[in-house]
């Protein structure tokens, strides 16, 4: 059986950053989650009731964006059961047209072959679209 793990717990170093992601944000991509979550809050779906919510337009899901962060680390660490803590504060909203970048670095190693990652999503402005996040991974 072919291993998964794509990095090992001695090949990391504290400060080191993990490859990053961008993914610029459509309207079908609020239609194609809500599908996929069950989230169909009509201001992730249709222009005109985010508009009378007081948004410009429909904007991302927090938990698409959050799912995107998690993307960016799994494909680091290959195993997603090696994701052991992933937490994020949802703090700007992602417009059709935004392109988020996703991204972390190594924070911290613990025993256990732990590694603490602080991670981050960040729209084009810099402004983040996820905020004070932190994941711990476990390496082989």
């Amino acid at each position: 059986m072919e291993e998964l793990a794509k990095i090992k717990y001695d090949e990391v170093n504290v400060g080191d950053e993990i490859p990053t992601f961008e993914h610029t944000w459509q309207k079908m991509d609020g239609i194609i989650y809500a599908g996929a979550s069950g989230d169909f809050n009509p201001i992730h779906v249709d222009p005109d009731i985010a508009k009378l919510s007081g948004q410009p337009n429909v904007f991302a899901h927090g938990l698409f964006n959050m799912a995107l962060l998690g993307k960016t680390i799994i494909d680091w660490i290959g195993d997603p059961g090696n994701l052991k803590k992933f937490s994020v504060q949802f703090r700007g909203r992602v417009f059709p047209g935004d392109t988020v970048t996703f991204g972390g670095r190594v924070k911290e190693k613990l025993e256990g072959n732990l590694v603490v990652l602080e991670v981050w999503a960040n729209k084009q402005d810099g402004s983040p679209a996820l905020k004070n996040c932190e994941a711990t991974v476990y390496l082989p």
